[in-house]
Formats: structure tokens, C-alpha cells, sequence
């Protein structure tokens, strides 16, 4: 294995069933919460340092909002993202992109 494969990052995706299954297709390593309240549990058990990014739907990222004392670690990587879920849009993942535009470039853009 060479050092570029060694160090080569994955992305996650925590979310239920029907919102994360398309991404396992496409190589993403999904973590099925059957109700939202199974994302602390998940989040503990996650091997964070294999990841890139962790993508997680809208209602379990709420729940990890409420429940994971510190959630979420905005350091270097994993790269955390809430992303809506099939039933829809909470609002969540359009204020945590805002905010990481905020901090990148200084400002919103409109």
C-alpha cells in the first residue's frame, strides 16, 4: 500500500434508511439510525479518524445538537455536514453551510 493510500480519507453518512441508502452505492460507508434518537450511539461508535467527511441527515444531526455534549467538533477533519433527509428540510443544513461560508470567506453570499 503506498503512503497516498494509506492516508487516504473515506466519507460517512449518518442518517435513516431511505435518505442514506443511495449513498452506499457510490462507495459513502452509511450508518442506518432507524429513529433519530439511535445518532448518539452511532456518533460514539464512529472511527472518526477514517473520515473525510461525515455527511448526517437533518433530524439526527438535531438530536446530536441536543444529546452529544461539544457535537459538533467544527476542527479539521471529519468535515461534519447536515444534509436534509428525504422528508424534507429542517433548516439545519443551509444555516451549517452559511456559517463554514462565513468562516472561509469572511462573509455571507447573497
Amino acid at each position: 500500500m503506498s503512503p497516498l493510500e494509506a492516508e487516504a480519507k473515506k466519507v460517512a453518512m449518518i442518517g435513516g434508511l431511505t435518505s442514506v441508502i443511495g449513498f452506499k452505492a457510490v462507495g459513502v460507508e452509511t450508518y442506518i439510525a432507524a429513529v433519530p434518537e439511535d445518532g448518539p450511539a452511532i456518533w460514539e461508535s464512529l472511527p472518526l479518524d477514517r473520515y473525510a467527511l461525515v455527511l448526517i441527515t437533518e433530524p439526527v444531526y438535531r438530536v446530536l445538537l441536543e444529546k452529544v455534549p461539544g457535537f459538533p467538533d467544527l476542527g479539521e477533519l471529519p468535515v461534519i455536514m447536515a444534509v436534509p433527509a428525504v422528508s424534507g428540510s429542517l433548516g439545519l443544513a443551509r444555516a451549517g453551510i452559511r456559517s463554514r461560508v462565513v468562516k472561509a470567506l469572511g462573509s455571507t453570499l447573497e
